[in-house]
């Protein structure tokens, strides 16, 4: 059965314009590639997500024609909105190929595993946070390096909490709700997110890979 799970990286944003004939366009313009892989050690899964932009970063996101883009060998999921329109859910932790074929000349490989983050940890000391004041995390595992940040996302009964930290030598990251809470408990998870430079790109367009090392436990409100 597969299994929906919420993931920082992965937060949605609606999609405003997708160009559907996209085999229409010419082969010289260049496609950018946004790539992210959500590696959930608790949960032993894989998020696997793409978007396509034409010309740059900036430009119209892309519909595909079916195949052009494969996640592993398989076809994913378009949804038609999101930061990532294309998506998959693979049980593992296993390193993930993403397949991009414009044409028959054109075919770019970008792989992407868990080794290529530094793995980061919830401590088992933590097991309530502050529902109406701070509360100070000090993590297991590296400092944050260059290119990447650190993201704790909460969820509870009648909210969401979210918050970044990107700076780097920090091994803290400080949660303050400044409205109480009346839940009693909530899912933390905790992520170390890196972004890497593509192996494979469509022209000048660039693109980047996000890779992310996921935990989560439950912990309760005080």
């Amino acid at each position: 059965m597969k299994k929906v799970f919420l993931i920082p990286v992965f937060l949605l944003n609606i999609c405003l314009s997708c160009e559907e004939n996209t085999s229409e366009i010419d082969p010289s313009i260049p496609f950018y590639q946004n790539l992210a892989v959500d590696y959930n050690v608790t949960q032993t899964y894989t998020h696997i997500g793409a978007n396509f932009n034409k010309y740059n970063s900036e430009g119209v996101s892309l519909r595909l024609p079916n195949k052009w883009i494969l996640f592993n060998g398989k076809v994913p999921t378009f949804l038609g909105m999101g930061v990532y329109m294309y998506m998959m859910v693979e049980s593992g932790l296993d390193p993930v190929e993403f397949t991009f074929t414009r044409w028959k000349d054109q075919v770019y490989i970008n792989k992407i595993s868990i080794e290529n983050i530094s793995p980061i940890a919830i401590p088992d000391s933590l097991e309530k946070v502050n529902g109406n004041g701070k509360t100070i995390i000090r993590w297991i595992g590296n400092p944050i390096g260059k290119d990447e940040y650190v993201q704790i996302h909460l969820t509870y009964s009648g909210g969401v909490y979210d918050i970044n930290s990107s700076m780097e030598g920090a091994t803290t990251i400080t949660m303050n709700f400044t409205n109480m809470t009346s839940a009693t408990k909530g899912t933390l998870f905790l992520s170390r997110v890196k972004k890497l430079p593509l192996q494979e790109s469509n022209g000048n367009a660039g693109g980047k890979i996000m890779v992310s090392y996921v935990q989560n436990k439950e912990v309760l409100f005080e």
